[in-house]
């Protein structure tokens, strides 16, 4: 429910930021529940399907920003919170697809789904990761946010007469 931990401070910044975790807490939650009680391909490769979308979000949100909203198109810092919560989004959609595509028996082929989404998915949130973090600036003691770098002022041109 980290979604929801997250909403508060969102929903302060904008309205709709503040929704949308909101939409997404009470989705996964939903799916977690159904999950439990329910054994479907389907709504396992739907669970996927959220997790897959909620990962694309922040990584286009990490790389060029949001695209409305008070901040559009300036990209997020990387955050801790955010980045392991993204982490956790990804087992979960690999323990799903598990789920929904479950180990083949003695003498079939294995699946390669399975072994695609591990070689892409944990590779690319690293790298996202990784990026954001270097054109971040570091934090201050204590902190768990990497607040973006200040643009460097523009340069004035000696005046000459």
């Amino acid at each position: 429910m980290i979604h929801a931990a997250a909403m508060p401070p969102h929903l302060r910044e904008w309205w709709v930021t503040g929704a949308f975790f909101a939409g997404v807490s009470a989705a996964e939650f939903c799916l977690g529940f159904l999950a439990l009680s329910v054994a479907s391909r389907r709504l396992w490769l739907l669970a996927v399907g959220l997790s897959i979308a909620t990962m694309a979000v922040w990584a286009f949100s990490r790389i060029w920003g949001m695209p409305v909203g008070p901040r559009a198109w300036q990209p997020e810092a990387v955050g801790w919170p955010d980045y392991s919560s993204t982490v956790l989004e990804a087992m979960t959609a690999g323990a799903f697809l598990a789920l929904a595509y479950p180990a083949p028996g003695a003498g079939r082929r294995r699946s390669p789904v399975l072994a695609v989404a591990g070689m892409v998915i944990v590779p690319l949130l690293t790298g996202i990761a990784l990026w954001s973090l270097h054109r971040s600036s570091a934090a201050p003691p204590g902190s768990t946010v990497m607040r973006a770098a200040a643009p460097d002022p523009p340069r004035r041109s000696p005046v000459t007469d």
